[in-house]
């Protein structure tokens, strides 16, 4: 063998060896991040997380967000309003979470009114026990800088794969984009896996950058600036959450 054709086999293997210890480390990972993001999407489209979808009649004019916070808070002796949610159309309720302590309350009100119409434990349920999981996975800054270092990898699997599966030694992308269904046994398996993964690498690439932006280290440096709202005149800054729809 010459040292031309050896060097493209030396970093072929070393790609397949990155692409397999990847894979061991990122797939339980991605099957925990689908199943609770499914879990998450399910309830959040079924149910209401945060009392937003209760109706109120609606008024000439709305009340100031600053005056709502102030009634969500005094609603809550002692609390502090830590989130807002805008209301999902004309004819529903404003809703915050108001802490104390360690404890958080719901506080929803009428927008036009500042008339508080409900106060509940917030966020007590399925969907949030789903989001420490996939956020953490119930163990904390560990947990995340693991669930981290799995999407990381998973963007090295995915890069891997694409160069493994790259057309060479005179196969055409015909080949590598289509599924050989005359293949047999492994070759067809490896044919399955390769053109499988080739179409859904840009799509993977995607969604792995999407979730990595809320991860502690990347989203550090991504979203941290956008989900919170500077604190001016003293107010407490309030992290604001669009509307759901409905």
């Amino acid at each position: 063998m010459t040292p031309e054709t050896q060097s493209p086999n030396r970093l072929y293997f070393a790609a397949w060896r990155w692409h397999f210890y990847a894979g061991l480390y990122v797939i339980p990972f991605l099957i925990m991040l689908s199943v609770t993001g499914l879990i998450m999407l399910w309830v959040s489209s079924m149910t209401e997380l945060n009392g937003e979808r209760a109706y109120v009649t609606p008024g000439a004019n709305l009340v100031p967000v600053s005056a709502l916070q102030a009634a969500a808070e005094a609603a809550v002796p002692g609390g502090i309003a830590t989130q807002y949610i805008a209301p999902m159309g004309a004819d529903r309720v404003a809703a915050f979470a108001v802490a104390v302590d360690e404890t958080t309350t719901g506080v929803t009100l009428n927008p036009y009114t500042g008339e508080v119409v409900e106060t509940f434990p917030w966020r007590d349920g399925w969907y949030d026990f789903a989001t420490d999981i996939h956020g953490t996975l119930l163990i904390g800054n560990t947990g995340d800088w693991l669930i981290e270092a799995a999407a990381s990898l998973a963007l090295l699997l995915t890069v891997t794969g694409i160069y493994l599966h790259w057309p060479r030694n005179g196969a055409t992308w015909g080949k590598s984009l289509t599924v050989q269904t005359a293949a047999k046994s492994r070759a067809y398996w490896k044919s399955l896996h390769g053109a499988v993964g080739f179409w859904v690498s840009l799509m993977l690439v995607i969604f792995l950058i999407s979730g990595l932006s809320w991860a502690g280290l990347w989203g550090s440096k991504f979203v941290q600036a956008w989900n919170t709202f500077p604190a001016e005149n003293g107010t407490p800054s309030l992290s604001r959450t669009p509307p759901m729809p409905t």
